[in-house]
């Protein structure tokens, strides 16, 4: 292998690492001002189970969409109302109606044996994955 082979090589991942960057850019920026946010989570392991514990204030718990596949989580939920950040963010202009989030399972979970909890008061979703044995 040449020298000019090592440098091509480098400079063709490079560019298909700049790809992916600019494609969840936009992923992102599509989902933002098309009015969907995601929400604060927070994942937690313990040495028997993983927990998902979501945050989604001014949610619609009824309208609550959760799907477990063998690597990703997805859950999107929509709002009581729409939002608006006007004093806050550079998304002055954005109306948020809908909580969108994807996250990935980590791999020792059981999937099968999920448990998933609401807190309709505080608008908390905690999604509970016991570990494989």
């Amino acid at each position: 292998m040449s020298f000019h082979d090592v440098f091509d090589r480098i400079r063709k991942r490079m560019r298909d690492l700049m790809e992916e960057f600019e494609a969840e850019i936009e992923e992102e920026l599509t989902q933002t001002y098309s009015g969907v946010i995601q929400p604060l989570y927070t994942v937690t392991e313990y040495p028997d189970r993983y927990e998902v514990v979501l945050d989604l204030p001014y949610g619609d718990l009824n309208a609550l969409s959760v799907k477990i596949s063998d690597s990703t989580l997805k859950i999107e939920c929509d709002l009581v109302k729409e939002i608006k950040f006007e004093k806050w963010s550079i998304h002055r202009n954005v109306s948020f109606k809908r909580y969108k989030v994807e996250l990935k399972i980590p791999f020792d979970a059981d999937i099968s044996g999920a448990v998933i909890t609401r807190d309709p008061k505080k608008h908390f979703i905690k999604v509970v994955f016991p570990k494989k044995k």
